[in-house]
C-alpha cells in the first residue's frame, strides 16, 4: 500500500512497504503505484493548526496596523530630515518621495562633480 501525503503545497508519495526488507527487489510491488492508494492530508498526520478566536486575529491586525503606521511615520521622517540638506526650488510645495530621491541623486552628483573638479586644479 502506498500513501499520497498532502503536506501544505506539495504532495510526495510515502511508500509502505508490503513485505520485509529482505524481500524487497526491483521487481516488487514497493516501486509501482497500487489501486489501494490512499491521500493523506494534515489531519491525517496528526497535525491541526489552532483555531484562533476572532479577538485574538482583531489583536494581531491592530498590532500589524500600528507597526505598519510606526514603521511609515519614521520614513516619512527620514524624508523630511533629507530634504532639509537639499536645496530648496521654491516654498510653494513640499518635494515628493520620488522627488526627493530624484533631488538627493542629482544633488550629491553635482557635488561630487564640484569635488573632482577642485581636485583636478589644485593638480594643476
Amino acid at each position: 500500500m502506498e500513501f499520497f501525503v498532502d503536506n501544505f503545497e506539495y504532495s510526495y508519495v510515502v511508500p509502505a512497504p508490503t513485505s520485509s526488507p529482505s524481500d524487497w527487489s526491483s521487481n516488487s510491488s514497493y516501486n509501482s503505484f497500487s489501486d489501494d492508494t490512499k491521500i493523506l492530508n494534515n489531519a491525517d498526520l496528526g497535525r491541526r493548526k489552532p483555531q484562533v478566536t476572532p479577538t485574538v486575529l482583531r489583536k494581531r491586525r491592530l498590532a500589524a496596523n500600528g507597526r505598519e503606521r510606526r514603521r511609515m511615520q519614521n520614513l516619512n521622517q527620514a524624508f523630511d530630515k533629507l530634504r532639509t540638506f537639499l536645496p530648496q526650488l521654491g516654498e510653494d510645495r513640499q518635494l515628493s518621495k520620488y522627488e526627493t530621491l530624484q533631488m538627493a541623486q542629482t544633488y550629491i552628483s553635482a557635488l561630487y562633480e564640484l569635488l573632482d573638479q577642485e581636485r583636478m586644479e589644485s593638480v594643476q
